[in-house]
């Protein structure tokens, strides 16, 4: 993400980024939906200027996107933006897995492990909720798997990725998913546990493989 813009304005700027970004992906804002800079001003009591700054760096990560004389627009993703970001993923992560494998901090794993566990049964799959919370707790998977490997670059990669790789979980969120998703998660940290890296290195590229096809069938059933 870019630095928010004027000193003397970041703190508010970062606020209204914060706000927004949580709008939407709470779905307090939905995707597709048309928004204009009045509105935001007046549901989040923050002036124009600072409302200004955090749409351009929430536009700069794919969130909305900025309509001269039209509005903002909350960014539904398409097919194509799934596609891509999963084949980064499905590219990397694997790889990156096999290259740290002997550098993975078994107690970490056992860690991830019990935490997963405790919240094998969690849904958050009606319509009032957002399932947010599991999503992160998701994202802290993947995202301490591939800092294990101790390249910035690699990390920092995954983690430009991350605004919009929760706005395509949220919009495509099904409980099922989540559980199975879950499931597969203790079942690599198992593999690593067991010291099994071919194994384990299958597993994370099966997952990412099934993530993927059930984002694209959810968006394609609920949006095309």
């Amino acid at each position: 993400m870019a630095k928010l813009p004027i000193k003397g304005r970041e703190s508010l700027s970062q606020t209204a980024y914060n706000k927004i970004k949580s709008m939407i992906l709470h779905k307090d804002l939905l995707p597709g939906q048309i928004v204009n800079e009045a509105q935001l001003q007046e549901l989040l009591g923050i002036g124009r200027t600072p409302i200004r700054e955090a749409i351009l760096i929430l536009a700069q990560d794919h969130l909305l996107t900025v309509h001269p004389r039209k509005g903002i627009e909350i960014t539904l993703p398409t097919p194509k933006d799934v596609h891509d970001i999963f084949e980064i993923r499905r590219l990397l992560e694997p790889i990156v897995l096999r290259q740290c494998f002997s550098l993975i901090d078994l107690q970490w794993a056992m860690e991830m492990r019990a935490l997963l566990l405790q919240h094998e049964d969690d849904s958050a799959g009606n319509t009032g909720e957002t399932a947010m919370a599991l999503i992160d707790l998701d994202n802290r998977f993947h995202l301490e798997l591939v800092d294990t490997l101790h390249n910035q670059y690699v990390s920092d990669l995954l983690r430009s990725l991350v605004n919009y790789l929760n706005l395509i979980q949220v919009t495509t969120w099904q409980t099922a998913r989540y559980r199975a998703s879950n499931l597969e998660h203790i079942a690599i940290l198992d593999a690593i546990l067991d010291q099994d890296m071919e194994k384990s290195c299958t597993l994370l590229a099966d997952h990412l493989q099934l993530s993927y096809q059930e984002a694209i069938r959810t968006m394609m059933h609920t949006f095309y």
